[in-house]
């Protein structure tokens, strides 16, 4: 097995040449293209004082001058640290500061960054293989990913080379994914998602990417037909989308072979029937989290081991899974608590017993098999990305309109949670100042398309517990009053 992701990419170079790779709809490379690319753009960040160990900010739309440059950055040596492209100017100085990077590269550079298509070389020598320019330990870094912590600031999660080989090498096994395959690259490749579950998926197996810049839920089905792609891949939203486009009269075509999800929790009631109906024969569901370098458990086919309510999923070998209830006592089989995990994949500092405490709730069954069934905390997920609702809720509150404000997700079919603000307004606003619209556009400098409530409420006051804390539940119960009265609501 490769030691590191630099290795994939030369084993690639040398066996698949002339497969194709990637392409974004614009720009097709084969794998031995790639290499070479990334190489000559290798060169370039060297250019720019990039070595071994350093770490390189990247943020850019899914297109092959982001994968190339990706390459570039572990034959290197360094390590890669990809940012959504949504993110604003701002966050992208502090994300460079947070994990210390050495340079950063963007789609649309600020002062002082590199511009992603000048990192792009030219003419390079066909049918040649560069020789390796780093030979970086399997421990090392290979990339750093963001996720939403729980007090209102993220945590930067360091991934190592030997974890994420080992790990997506079992999930290519449990999937069956080979060369022949065709991965549609709509999830961001800057989230654990797209990283790890296309990338480094892609580079294990020598499947193709068709890289998807810009999501276009109207042109959705015709991409995936002409792309001919066999495996789709992203949140359950993306079926409920599918669906929509074939029920308007278009097709996927034949060749889709699997849907590849990942939520906190998977109905297999409401994926099954939607698979059928766009005709794909096969889903997977995944759990996992940043913090364990995306994946704990996995089902490889839903129609086979449904519980009826919620999906089974073998835990990945080398990986354990506990099932605890509120002090901290483990629970017999069928019983719900709090998920924790220990192994090789958790990638943030844990207490000496090893074990990592997750916010989400589920249950055992006697084989092993782990069923999600939803969360214990705070978090929420949209479209398949946690959501910190503290870190939205600050982001709120930077109006001078807004005195406080608490964020709640309401069930949504197609995205899992939609967003709801509920706010209290400032000291001398009346109902007449109360601007939903300015309220959300300075949320919107801080936070990403999914973090941004749809819905905003207005109150007189936030509910609170008698220690004095935000009564999440009692905020709830407060917005299901309020959402049946329209005049009190702004749809965003």
């Amino acid at each position: 097995m490769p030691a590191t992701l630099a290795d994939l990419w030369f084993d690639r170079a040398r066996t698949q040449a002339d497969d194709l790779a990637a392409d974004d709809g614009t720009r097709r490379v084969s794998w031995g293209e790639l290499l070479r690319l990334a190489d000559g753009a290798a060169e370039r960040l060297a250019t720019a004082g990039v070595g071994a160990g350093d770490v390189v900010v990247l943020q850019g739309r899914n297109t092959v001058e982001w994968v190339v440059t990706a390459g570039a950055v572990h034959l290197l040596g360094a390590a890669l640290a990809p940012l959504g492209s949504e993110e604003p100017a701002a966050a992208r100085q502090e994300y460079a500061v947070r994990v210390g990077a050495r340079a950063v590269v963007a789609e649309h550079p600020a002062a002082g960054e590199l511009a992603l298509s000048a990192v792009q070389p030219g003419d390079l020598d066909a049918g040649t293989l560069p020789p390796r320019r780093a030979n970086p330990a399997a421990s090392a870094v290979a990339v750093v990913l963001a996720t939403s912590g729980t007090a209102g600031h993220r945590q930067w999660v360091a991934m190592e080379h030997a974890v994420l080989i080992r790990m997506y090498d079992d999930v290519a096994g449990l999937l069956d994914m080979a060369s022949g395959d065709r991965l549609l690259g709509i999830v961001p490749l800057a989230h654990s998602f797209g990283f790890n579950g296309l990338l480094v998926l892609a580079l294990l197996s020598g499947a193709s990417l068709r890289l998807v810049p810009d999501r276009d839920r109207d042109a959705l089905a015709g991409l995936v037909r002409e792309s001919a792609a066999t495996i789709v891949a992203g949140p359950p939203a993306l079926l409920h989308d599918l669906a929509a486009a074939v029920r308007a009269g278009e097709s996927l075509g034949p060749q889709v072979r699997l849907f590849m999800t990942g939520a906190t929790e998977i109905r297999p009631s409401a994926l099954l029937p939607l698979a059928a109906e766009v005709g794909i024969p096969r889903v997977s569901a995944g759990y996992g989290l940043t913090q364990t370098c995306g994946t704990v458990a996995l089902c490889p086919n839903i129609a086979q081991a449904s519980d009826g309510a919620h999906v089974p999923m073998t835990v990945l070998p080398g990986v354990e899974v506990a099932v605890l209830d509120a002090v901290g006592r483990p629970v017999p089989p069928g019983t719900r608590g709090r998920v924790l995990t220990r192994g090789y994949h958790v990638a943030v500092p844990v207490g000496d017993d090893g074990w990592f405490v997750t916010g989400d709730e589920g249950h055992l069954h006697p084989d092993g098999s782990l069923c999600v069934t939803g969360r214990v905390d705070d978090q929420l997920v949209v479209s398949g990305f946690n959501v910190d609702p503290v870190r939205v809720e600050l982001a709120l509150e930077r109006s001078p309109l807004v005195a406080r404000a608490a964020v709640v997700g309401v069930p949504d079919p197609r995205s899992g949670h939609r967003l709801v603000a509920v706010v209290v307004p400032a000291d001398g606003v009346d109902a007449a100042g109360r601007n939903e619209a300015a309220v959300l556009a300075d949320a919107r400098a801080v936070l990403t398309g999914y973090e941004v409530p749809r819905t905003v409420v207005w109150v007189d006051a936030l509910p609170h517990t008698t220690t004095g804390k935000l009564s999440r539940a009692a905020v709830r119960g407060l917005l299901a009053e309020h959402l049946t009265d329209q005049e009190h609501v702004q749809e965003a």
